[in-house]
């Protein structure tokens, strides 16, 4: 009787995987040939913005799925039992059981623990501190935002014929640049997407953007002024791009070109940054010397031909060698001064390179809402002085101080 109860138990649940499997490839017909989200393996590997080459069946049955990972021509066969996760169009399609007893699977699962849990307590402190988290937005809201977007490229278009639309995973980008030199941009706007991710410590292929980030270039000057003014009612003077963040969560970054092709680049992917910080974990704002140092940084790291930063960082060592100080109100100010742009660069850098881990858990803090005075005490154990100290040092001017009040 046991035997029989036994093998009448292995039978069923072998019904409800064939089950289960003929579900998976129903939901995952919709998206053939297309992007997905992320395909994360029971090891805790992620596929990252793979492209969905296929459905494997064997006799009748879903076995696995084949994938051409992002910047690979061969495709990939994984086997569905390997298979933690699956979510396409921001929507999780599968899930598995995690029973994987390999060291492998045991530290893909605490990986995934630690995440989950790091984000339930930062969510728990900012409720203390009255800092509303970004809500977590199901698939179709994803969807009706990117659709909203298109809409407003649409109404863009008719005043700016010219533009022409594209999408990546995490972008949707209008621009009367012509295609074949537009694809190095946004492909670093993708690459600043994985860069922010990797310092943060958010997995690659978890949603940031509310939807996706909408990003406008222009070639001409005169048309950015002209569509900042009639659909931003934003004045550009000064400015070759400027990052938009709604309180809403909806981030829209407008540039244009210009005649320095490293110089633009380095621009886009340093206001679109602005953008990707706007959305990690709350709308908390981070202050400004913190905000475009990360922005100069990882503008940097993305943009190797540009020499945007080392002449800022240079100019800003002429003037703290000439004052003897960072400048008046540095960590206070809403809006540094031009010549502390260098400064702010250099100190994050500076920072990353001590202790990224840190670093992140800084930015975490500040998000959180503690005051970022008091978030820097506790991650590096210094105070703004001793920063200011420790950057001197490093530049050779063991004297620089902050400036008088």
């Amino acid at each position: 009787m046991r035997r029989l109860t036994a093998a009448v138990v292995i039978a069923v649940a072998l019904a409800m995987l064939d089950a289960a499997a003929d579900e998976l490839a129903t939901r995952l017909m919709p998206h053939l040939g297309t992007t997905i989200d992320l395909v994360e393996l029971g090891t805790g590997r992620r596929f990252v913005r793979p492209t969905l080459e296929g459905v494997v069946e064997k006799e009748d049955r879903t076995t696995g799925i084949r994938v051409r990972p992002e910047g690979q021509r061969t495709p990939v066969t994984l086997s569905l039992p390997g298979i933690a996760k699956i979510v396409a169009g921001r929507e999780t399609v599968h899930a598995a059981e995690a029973t994987g007893t390999s060291w492998a699977q045991i530290r893909g699962r605490r990986t995934r623990d630690v995440y989950e849990r790091q984000a339930a307590e930062s969510a728990e402190r900012m409720r203390t501190r009255g800092i509303e988290p970004w809500p977590t937005l199901t698939a179709a809201e994803h969807a009706r935002e990117v659709d909203d977007l298109k809409r407003f490229v649409a109404e863009v278009q008719e005043a700016f014929p010219s533009l022409a639309m594209q999408e990546t995973h995490e972008f949707v980008v209008a621009s009367d640049i012509p295609a074949a030199q537009l694809a190095p941009y946004v492909a670093n706007l993708d690459a600043m997407h994985d860069c922010l991710c990797d310092l943060y410590g958010i997995p690659r292929g978890e949603p940031v953007w509310k939807g996706k980030c909408l990003v406008v270039a222009f070639l001409r000057e005169d048309d950015y002024t002209a569509f900042e003014s009639r659909f931003m009612r934003a004045d550009t003077r000064g400015t070759h791009g400027m990052c938009h963040q709604r309180s809403d969560g909806r981030v829209v970054t407008a540039c244009h070109r210009g005649d320095d092709p490293a110089a633009f680049a380095h621009m886009l992917v340093h206001e679109t940054s602005h953008g990707f910080n706007h959305r990690w974990m709350s709308a908390k704002q981070l202050p400004n010397w913190l905000n475009e140092g990360i922005a100069e940084w990882v503008g940097q790291r993305i943009v190797r031909g540009c020499d945007q930063v080392p002449l800022k960082e240079a100019q800003a060592a002429a003037f703290m060698r000439s004052s003897g100080d960072v400048g008046a109100g540095f960590f206070e100010a809403d809006n540094i001064q031009a010549v502390q742009y260098g400064i702010a660069s250099g100190m994050v850098r500076l920072l990353i390179a001590r202790d990224a881990r840190a670093f992140a858990t800084l930015v975490r803090s500040v998000k959180e809402g503690t005051p970022a005075q008091e978030a820097l005490a506790a991650t590096f154990g210094g105070s703004v002085d001793d920063l200011v100290k420790a950057y001197g040092t490093a530049l050779g001017m063991p004297g620089l101080r902050r400036a008088a009040p």
